[in-house]
């Protein structure tokens, strides 16, 4: 049996990592961009961003939340997204233990923060939010312990008639 704490910390750490994603989710959908390349870079200068700048939480930490290359201010959002959805991620797994509820629950409460952050900067929830929501949604439904993947649909058939009629 794998211990509590082990679970928790992977969780936080997985949590983190995916809240260092979110971030580049919520600042390059609003503007049509893709969340894979090009790399992330600096705004101020172009600098591009190496893996030991972007570690989260820790690499905004280390460099004292300036970019390396120009030394300009980097947004305290990266690191508080980063951290509050390792914080998701852990309370999760925290209530759930190691289940397919926790990543249902981890996956649903990202999105959720994905799109509140995303509305509130851009005035916009992004499709990819809501599409991406919706398959994974149902793809977890056929997981063991959750809803049945019937019930999974008529949610998302409810959510579509209050979002887009």
């Amino acid at each position: 049996m794998i211990p509590d704490w082990l679970i928790w910390t992977y969780a936080a750490l997985v949590g983190a990592a995916v809240g260092s994603f979110l971030n580049v989710c919520i600042y390059r959908w609003p503007e049509g961009l893709s969340v894979i390349r090009p790399r992330s870079r600096c705004p101020a200068c172009g600098f591009q961003i190496g893996w030991r700048d972007n570690l989260p939480i820790f690499s905004w930490l280390m460099l004292r939340g300036r970019c390396r290359g120009c030394k300009a201010g980097i947004s305290v959002q990266y690191p508080l997204v980063e951290l509050v959805t390792a914080l998701l991620w852990l309370a999760a797994a925290v209530r759930y233990g190691l289940s397919w509820q926790t990543l249902s629950v981890a996956i649903f409460l990202t999105l959720l923060l994905g799109i509140a952050l995303t509305d509130a900067r851009a005035y916009i929830i992004p499709d990819e939010f809501s599409i991406g929501g919706l398959v994974l949604g149902l793809a977890l439904s056929f997981a063991p312990g959750g809803i049945t993947p019937l019930w999974s649909l008529a949610g998302a058939a409810t959510g579509f008639g209050f979002l887009y009629l």
